[in-house]
């Protein structure tokens, strides 16, 4: 068995009971929770929310824990989860789910307007096209290009094969380029 990742051991810690063990897990990957959450629920609020949720099931469960894959794997399994059932209640009550935007913070010397204008746009659009791919396509999308995760661990997060996420990915990227495709400006 391969050795447990730093995160791993900071779980292993907190379930001893080391709070501080705990809030580094937090630092570390509340941001990246929540952007990937956003980009499943296309709300920000919600992927807030869901994302502090994540962190209590962590909480919750801590005594259970046990690193068979990375953490990083167990976290966004867990947030794939539960934004799989926001979805899910989101459909079922037919609610308007909000488009997210966080606002970017532009470089102290900003490119010209519209160059500032031209990204603004092309974000909106790839966001609008990843909001239209099945859900679990775009969590292997956002898992893989967003997170840098491996095949495999994609795979344990998302409960399917290496092969299969392949094949997601492989379907997310060729929908995306046909969504994007279609809706030229």
């Amino acid at each position: 068995m391969r050795a447990v990742d730093d995160d791993a051991e900071l779980m292993l810690r907190f379930q001893k009971g080391d709070r501080a063990a705990f809030d580094q897990l937090f630092a570390r990957y509340s941001t990246p929770l929540v952007s990937f959450l956003a980009r499943m629920v296309s709300d920000r609020g919600k992927a807030e929310e869901l994302a502090q949720e994540v962190f209590v099931r962590i909480h919750q469960a801590r005594s259970r824990y046990q690193p068979r894959a990375k953490f990083s794997t167990y976290l966004f399994g867990i947030a794939h989860n539960l934004a799989l059932n926001e979805l899910d209640r989101a459909y079922r009550k037919r609610e308007t789910v909000l488009e997210e935007h966080a606002a970017a913070q532009l470089p102290s010397e900003a490119p010209p307007v519209e160059a500032q204008l031209d990204a603004k746009y092309t974000a909106r659009r790839l966001e609008a096209g990843l909001a239209k791919l099945p859900e679990r396509q775009r969590a292997a999308l956002l898992l893989r290009s967003r997170e840098g995760m491996s095949y495999s661990e994609i795979a344990k997060a998302l409960g399917a094969s290496p092969s299969g996420v392949k094949s997601l990915i492989h379907r997310a990227r060729e929908g995306l380029l046909e969504i994007l495709g279609r809706e030229r400006p």
